[in-house]
């Protein structure tokens, strides 16, 4: 894969160009490529970074949507679970999942089950043959299931089901890349849109800094499709007199912990108060192997407050739900941090997690040419990425090839890494050529964060990786950090 330049942006005009480059955006960019529309993408950072790369790396089937009491998201996040499962089956593993339930009222096990018999029948069929329904266990078993995770407070019985995790997200990126890129598409990261182009009442393009070489240009294109999370109002604003529409966001964090925990998720009763429908006491976080470690998650709050107090607000709420693990900082390996949709909730004084992303024609306000795109949930991606190149083909009104995302598979890449603490340098110098060549990284940063493992179960970190992987990058020939010109 190559990256683009800016004279080969700006040539001809696109049918569609995306802007953003997570996982969201590069899903819309493999949807308008396979279609046969002539397409960009360009991504301000590097691909599958922000919010794409920061998350639990759980593929969820819609359980949580019984509580929400919304089958049709149920239903769609099934069918999507199984896309992912079957597209890209080298990075997506089946985990069950168990949680601890209390009393005979709404929090107990026959309120479980009954949710748990809605949730099998509503999703019969989309499923996939690795993910089974959900059930309701008793008391012993589930305390046998939970171990050091059962709560003080007497549980009455579990729930269990499965859903899907990402073994390696940063693969699963560079497929979706590659299967855009294989479909036509021109890409390019680190190629910042400074400003959308118009034309009176329709946006026809945008222009373009490349921050790698400070040079500007513009691409023409009949629709623009924003992929860019928090950033899609401030760059669609000056073109619209309502910016209402536009949703705020609060920050999601996540943390990788240097502990073994155990070979299935489990879910803890936080003191928070959850945000459901049908109320079953505190918020659930969850402890989920991976990789030899576990990642706990999910914490929220505010995208104005302090990043990093998050981090002790989590542990905080941890040592509150399971005590006997005694967590602290020095168990932290990596932290997941990224923005997503949110409400604010009036009657609480707090941001509120939305349960459903939003997708904008911008042509219903007068602003024809534009769409832009806010998505809650990385299990749906392909299904939004559909829809907004379907509203995408209406504004150009034109046909195109049928879409055919959903039964095509995602090229993955399963050759192994190598250890970052090998004393050969030029096996790790190697992969990095191979990511710089063929993955679009353009610095040691990349590599490791985003086309790697390295940084994110904290090998990086091992004694003497640093300088292993600095003489490596000076063998490659790439920089440390990205060279860029701001």
């Amino acid at each position: 894969m190559k990256r683009a330049t800016l004279e080969a942006l700006g040539d001809d005009p696109f049918d569609v160009l995306v802007i953003g480059g997570g996982i969201y955006g590069l899903m819309a960019a493999r949807d308008a490529a396979m279609r046969g529309l002539r397409t960009a993408l360009v991504e301000r950072d590097d691909f599958g970074g922000a919010t794409s790369h920061n998350s639990l790396k759980l593929m969820h089937g819609g359980i949580r949507y019984v509580q929400h009491l919304d089958i049709s998201r149920l239903r769609a996040s099934a069918r999507e679970r199984a896309f992912w499962q079957r597209a890209a089956a080298p990075v997506c593993q089946p985990m069950d999942f168990t949680i601890p339930l209390f009393g005979h009222g709404i929090r107990g096990p026959e309120a479980f089950a009954a949710a748990a018999a809605l949730y099998t029948l509503a999703s019969t069929g989309l499923r996939g043959p690795l993910y089974h329904g959900a059930r309701a266990i008793g008391a012993k078993a589930a305390r046998r299931r939970l171990g050091a995770f059962a709560p003080e407070e007497r549980v009455s019985g579990g729930g269990i089901w499965r859903d899907g995790q990402l073994q390696d997200v940063n693969r699963l990126h560079m497929a979706c890349l590659r299967a855009a890129i294989d479909a036509g598409a021109l890409a390019a990261n680190y190629m910042e849109v400074s400003a959308l182009g118009g034309d009176g009442d329709r946006v026809t393009g945008v222009h373009l800094r490349d921050r790698l070489t400070g040079a500007e240009g513009a691409i023409r294109a009949g629709v623009t499709l924003s992929c860019t999370g928090k950033a899609a109002a401030a760059l669609a604003g000056p073109h619209l007199r309502d910016r209402s529409l536009f949703t705020g966001f609060l920050r999601a964090t996540n943390l990788v912990i240097d502990r073994d925990t155990r070979t299935s998720g489990i879910g803890v009763v936080s003191r928070s108060r959850s945000d459901a429908v049908v109320e079953r006491g505190g918020r659930m976080y969850f402890f989920t192997p991976w990789q030899g470690q576990t990642i706990i998650g999910t914490h929220e709050s505010s995208a104005e407050g302090a990043a990093d107090a998050d981090i002790d607000d989590l542990l905080t709420e941890l040592q509150f739900a399971c005590p006997r693990l005694g967590l602290s900082r020095k168990d932290v390996v990596w932290v997941h941090q990224g923005l997503i949709p949110a409400d604010i909730d009036d009657s609480r004084g707090a941001v509120q997690r939305q349960t459903r992303g939003s997708l904008l024609d911008h042509s219903a306000q007068g602003l024809g040419g534009l769409i832009s795109v806010a998505g809650v949930k990385y299990t749906t991606a392909r299904l939004i990425a559909e829809r907004a190149v379907d509203a995408a083909l209406r504004q150009l009104d034109r046909d195109a090839r049928p879409c055919r995302s959903f039964e095509t598979p995602l090229p993955v890449d399963t050759s192994p890494d190598p250890d970052p603490r090998s004393d050969e340098p030029e096996v790790l110098a190697a992969r990095l050529r191979q990511a710089a060549r063929g993955e679009m990284a353009v610095s040691l940063q990349d590599v490791a964060v985003r086309r790697t493992l390295w940084a994110e179960t904290g090998l990086s970190q091992a004694p003497g990786v640093e300088d292993r992987l600095l003489r490596a990058a000076a063998i490659a020939g790439i920089p440390a950090q990205p060279p860029l010109r701001d």
